[in-house]
């Protein structure tokens, strides 16, 4: 197959890596030997078409440093390139975000399957101002009811999304996240820290908790400390400005880290915390299952299967209090630490980045018109 993937993450972007990125990576170096495979991305100062660590990237947009403007140009300059280029390929897999509506599918023959990561609701109202927020909230609602193919990454995305597409479905797969077989067989170690691994996004990953309840924590636990570490979309500088002189010493900023470094950052933690209000299925959460650590998520329907699999805590989300609390009982229970990374492991080795793969290339192949 000749696959076009229109997502505007790539590595070595300044506006970011996160997981939709990590998933196209993954699934697609898995699948660049038996089809040939283009990634459209997002255009940033510096940016130069070629091969990324094995995939072919071509770059749509502005050199600009503002993100909005970026967004803007890469958006129709996208729709552009499909325009131009779509009967070029077998299949094109459109990944959705309520700022980048491409209209892929009314703009070439070749068949669109919509990749739905996750969506934000009534919570991009709470994250931007008005300008913003009206018109993703409305392309979020309405959208994906122009679409009749789709891939989830969660069963409570499709759920959500589907019951707004009114139009007749050719095409609809729940395709999850993975982890690399390599994770289950690292050793874990029982650190000293707290790990948040995702991005630094105050609202959505829910900072402004973890902040407050790491104060609450800090003197019953003068000996742990909070590591966060990704993208940096917020001031990390700014997230931690109001905490105690004592407590603010012991949290850190590792940066956007990746392979080994990412693999011991996450092994040595204690415990491995995302207090999101609103999610898709996390790739860091998989990744620290695979390396045994317990996790404390929030309660959101989209996490319901950390404590449903037995691999973590949850607490309501929006609660500081609840989320220390939470904190606070895994990080005096090693017992309890062990126990639940031990289901982690046993779970995530049911989400392998191979055999993702697998079902990916089978979904797209059911979706296309490829000529065998």
């Amino acid at each position: 197959m000749k696959i076009l993937q229109i997502i505007y993450e790539s590595f070595g972007s300044p506006y970011g890596f996160g997981g939709a990125g990590v998933r196209a990576a993954e699934i697609y170096k898995r699948l660049s030997g038996r089809h040939d495979i283009t990634l459209l991305c997002m255009k940033y100062p510096g940016a130069l078409d070629g091969e990324i660590q094995g995939l072919r990237h071509v770059f749509a947009g502005t050199e600009s440093r503002s993100l909005p403007l970026s967004v803007l140009h890469y958006t129709a300059k996208a729709a552009m390139f499909v325009k131009r280029h779509g009967a070029e390929f077998d299949v094109i897999v459109e990944n959705f975000l309520p700022s980048t509506p491409f209209f892929s599918r009314f703009l070439t023959a070749t068949p669109v399957v919509l990749q739905i990561q996750g969506i934000m609701e009534g919570h991009s109202f709470r994250k931007f101002n008005p300008l913003f927020s009206i018109p993703m909230y409305a392309a979020e609602m309405f959208y994906p009811g122009l679409h009749d193919r789709f891939i989830f990454v969660s069963d409570v995305t499709r759920a959500k999304v589907m019951k707004r597409v009114s139009g007749p479905v050719s095409f609809s797969e729940v395709i999850p996240n993975g982890v690399d077989t390599a994770l289950l067989g690292t050793e874990p170690l029982d650190g000293d820290y707290i790990l948040f691994f995702s991005r630094l996004d105050t609202h959505t990953k829910g900072l402004d908790l973890l902040v407050k309840a790491f104060a609450v924590l800090s003197p019953r636990f003068p000996d742990i400390r909070l590591v966060m570490a990704g993208y940096e979309f917020s001031s990390f500088s700014s997230l931690v400005s109001s905490l105690p002189a004592e407590a603010k010493d012991r949290v850190s900023y590792a940066g956007f880290v990746t392979g080994k470094e990412k693999v011991s950052l996450l092994s040595e933690a204690r415990l491995v915390v995302l207090p999101s209000r609103h999610e898709s299925h996390p790739v860091s959460i998989l990744e620290a299952a695979a390396l045994a650590k317990p996790v404390i998520v929030s309660d959101i329907p989209e996490l319901g299967f950390v404590p449903e699999n037995a691999f973590g805590l949850s607490f309501p989300s929006g609660s500081a209090e609840g989320l220390a609390q939470r904190l606070a009982l895994l990080l005096q229970d090693a017992g309890l630490r062990k126990e639940l990374g031990r289901q982690g492991r046993g779970y995530a080795g049911n989400f392998l980045w191979d055999s993702v793969a697998i079902q990916f290339e089978n979904a797209l192949e059911l979706t296309s018109d490829v000529k065998k």
